[in-house]
């Protein structure tokens, strides 16, 4: 029986069998500007992951990303170019074990549009964090992809 490893979220491996991975696309937005990134906080473990979801219905990823980026900053943000793409396993706090193929698109505030944080920020953690505090180290997932956001804008 062919076993695949999976990590939790505390980054502890844990080999799974193959066949009780399921699959999902994911899609996550870059959001930088000011020299500041969009960033949720995994309460759990306290480390930076770009805000996103799980794809569960066939809408597009691009409509999906645009829709949780609407909930959190209360702007629908003009949808860029796909950054990267990665493939992630993990297990949930359930220990159901996932394969995430996550997309990272660049996102850009509208014109004349204002950024105010809602009060669903307070709960996500979501807060601008400076380009120049960041570690790999402090990223549960998607340092690549704020790196990659960083060379398209040329920072």
């Amino acid at each position: 029986m062919a076993t695949i490893v999976c990590y939790d979220i505390h980054g502890n491996a844990v080999p799974v069998a193959a066949e009780s991975i399921t699959f999902r696309p994911a899609v996550y937005g870059i959001f930088i500007e000011n020299s500041q990134v969009l960033l949720q906080k995994q309460p759990q473990t306290d480390l930076w992951h770009p805000p996103g979801t799980m794809l569960t219905t066939s809408n597009p990823p691009t409509q999906v990303i645009r829709h949780y980026f609407r909930q959190i900053t209360g702007l629908t943000p003009v949808i860029g170019s796909l950054l990267y793409v990665e493939d992630q396993y993990f297990l949930d706090e359930a220990r159901r074990a996932w394969k995430l193929s996550a997309m990272y698109y660049a996102l850009e505030r509208p014109l004349t549009t204002a950024t105010s944080l809602t009060e669903e920020e307070e709960t996500t953690q979501t807060q601008w964090v400076p380009l120049t505090d960041l570690q790999r180290e402090q990223f549960q997932f998607g340092y690549e992809a704020v790196q990659a956001g960083k060379l398209q804008q040329q920072l």
